[in-house]
């Protein structure tokens, strides 16, 4: 008789986006009656992991490090969401490996060390169409990696997202950028609750920022991912820098969504792809504020760089700080049509983590 395969996931630290879709993709095994499933991710990320996902924090970017994990695992397979490091210490082993490259529409030439995992995940965005048929693996192609969960609820509140604030290529806390966040909601007067979530070194800091005008009215917290779920079923307005998995996610649950100045190019970028085709009727940009041209064509590591220094010019010019402020003020308090969201989020589809769980179950034996 053969041994289960147990089912180790690993995700990457680029802010919160990549271990969302990582859980998704974990909650689909385990509703289904897979019982040997572990997520692996670093301890950072484990701030939104349900109880309810075996867990085990590790350097996940150690490629070492994952190789002796392993070792340890009777008959592993492995899933990566974003995670290259995964894949080559698996691919040594000769352990099955897939790899979801969430941001395939964002590359310009897709990163060799994507194409390398036996089996390969793209989320069917718009426009992929000549990356697919330049692509030297065949790619399977599947709907939004999203953990859709619909509540019966009131819509009474604000909800602002900010993602993890963290990211594993800079060391940069975004200090300016929340000042700007937390000097407009000391000033702002809503009929509506308003939450303010992201990662917990962020909330303590807006938190000591706030600490006068913290009440029910205006709520700081960093949200695990199913209270994050319910909070958003909640909200008649949801306010994000763009991340891509809580922007779906948002999208899906037919909440208006209008975008923040963003912390990183994945986040610009997919407000670029967002405005093609209508689905950002609302957001902010930095070449609004400052005079310099946003160069697109920066890296990833660089383009956080840049954001955060022009967070500084901002806060350093009180007529553009002001401005800013007032604008932030209005983009919270008025609620944009969404139609074409509801759209977008239609057309690219949403049981995603389903597909790959069939996939995956059918190629590699996991019954």
């Amino acid at each position: 008789m053969l041994m289960k395969k147990t089912i180790i996931i690993f995700s990457n630290p680029f802010g919160y986006g990549p271990t969302g879709k990582a859980i998704a993709i974990a909650k689909e095994f385990i509703d289904s009656g897979y019982s040997n499933v572990i997520l692996a991710c670093s301890s950072f990320t484990k701030e939104i992991i349900p109880e309810s996902i075996p867990y085990i924090s590790i350097n996940e970017r150690d490629e070492q490090v994952i190789r002796n994990y392993l070792r340890t695992i009777p008959n592993p397979v492995l899933i990566s969401s974003q995670n290259r490091f995964a894949i080559k210490a698996a691919l040594s082993l000769g352990i099955p490996c897939a790899f979801l490259d969430g941001l395939s529409w964002f590359w310009k030439e897709i990163p060799s060390d994507h194409l390398i995992a036996d089996e390969i995940f793209w989320m069917k965005y718009p426009g992929l169409e000549e990356k697919l048929a330049k692509s030297p693996r065949i790619i399977n192609v599947v709907p939004a990696i999203i953990d859709v969960q619909i509540f019966e609820t009131v819509r009474d509140q604000i909800l602002i997202h900010l993602g993890g604030c963290k990211n594993p290529l800079v060391e940069i806390f975004p200090r300016n950028y929340l000042d700007i966040l937390a000097d407009t909601l000391s000033t702002i007067s809503s009929p509506y609750k308003i939450i303010v979530t992201g990662g917990a070194e962020a909330m303590d800091y807006l938190k000591t920022k706030l600490a006068q005008k913290l009440n029910d009215k205006v709520v700081i917290s960093s949200l695990g991912h199913d209270q994050f779920i319910r909070e958003l079923n909640c909200s008649r307005h949801f306010i994000t820098t763009a991340g891509q998995t809580a922007t779906l996610e948002a999208f899906s649950l037919n909440v208006p969504t209008s975008f923040l100045l963003p912390m990183n190019l994945s986040q610009l970028a997919l407000t670029d792809l967002l405005s093609r085709y209508d689905a950002n009727p609302q957001s902010f940009a930095w070449d609004k504020y400052v005079s310099e041209k946003i160069n697109r064509e920066l890296n990833e590591r660089d383009a956080i760089t840049e954001f955060n220094r022009y967070a500084e010019i901002i806060k350093t010019n009180s007529k553009i700080y002001i401005k800013l402020k007032n604008d932030l003020s209005e983009l919270i308090l008025h609620i944009p049509e969404n139609k074409e969201q509801k759209k977008f989020i239609n057309n690219l589809g949403l049981n995603g983590a389903k597909a790959i769980k069939n996939i995956l179950t059918a190629k590699w034996n996991l019954i």
